[in-house]
């Protein structure tokens, strides 16, 4: 593993997949066995994260911390929670079913096929759960990010940045060219205000575009979303030119 530390961000590069899933997931159970309470954590999708969930199950260590955590999604598909393309079921069969962990502790995006009412629910319980007011920015403790080949992470795609970025929603529906179309996204703002975000970047293709993003660029999703934090972690098994 390499390090790299900038003022607003840290680069660290394993050798492989694998190995970079068992360094994010040691680092995730010493992150959530030290805060008080129970942090919010949202999770996401995609071949990285399918590789972080076996880590974590395979962990003895991870089932007390992880069960300590109420779990949110940066993004989901519109479709059934039992759905195959369905993030929440990724995470449920791969994580919560291994590790035990309470359904009351888990606040997945629902409504099934219909996006505007899955983005009305979805802000309806942000804003319950985080006791904000109308127009209030939720704060997650951790949001766990990956990244695209075109430089989307979470469902902000770069076709819809200009309409995306006008959001003042805690969440809303997206329409992507990448199937499944319709979706549900946290928004730029939320991205912006967690607490911690780690970006988890692996997979031939994205060299470049997360070169670009690490240059301050904001012309992509992932790089406007390192810019408008004061502080990311980003995780990679891609050899890249750190800017």
């Amino acid at each position: 593993m390499n390090q790299d530390r900038a003022s607003n961000r840290e680069l660290l590069t394993f050798d492989d997949s694998e190995a970079l899933a068992s360094g994010v997931a040691d680092r995730l159970i010493e992150y959530l066995a030290s805060p008080s309470g129970s942090p919010s954590v949202a999770l996401s999708g995609g071949r990285i994260t399918r590789k972080l969930f076996a880590a974590l199950a395979s962990r003895d260590q991870a089932a007390i911390p992880l069960r300590n955590c109420d779990y949110f999604w940066a993004d989901e598909r519109c479709v059934p929670l039992d759905h195959p393309e369905s993030n929440y079921r990724l995470a449920d069969t791969l994580l919560f079913q291994p590790l035990e962990i309470d359904r009351k502790q888990q606040h997945p995006f629902a409504g099934g096929e219909e996006p505007r009412r899955m983005a009305e629910l979805g802000q309806t319980m942000l804003q319950a759960f985080f006791e904000r007011q109308s127009g209030r920015t939720p704060v997650l403790d951790l949001i766990l990010l990956g990244m695209g080949e075109d430089g989307h992470t979470a469902s902000l795609f770069p076709e819809n940045m200009a309409e995306d970025l006008q959001r003042s929603d805690a969440c809303h529906e997206v329409t992507a060219r990448k199937p499944p179309p319709h979706r549900v996204t946290l928004s730029y703002a939320v991205l912006a205000a967690a607490a911690e975000v780690w970006l988890i970047v692996s997979g031939e293709g994205k060299a470049a575009k997360l070169e670009h993003a690490l240059s301050c660029s904001e012309s992509t999703p992932t790089g406007r979303v390192l810019a408008s934090r004061a502080f990311t972690r980003i995780f990679t098994d891609l050899r890249i030119q750190s800017a």
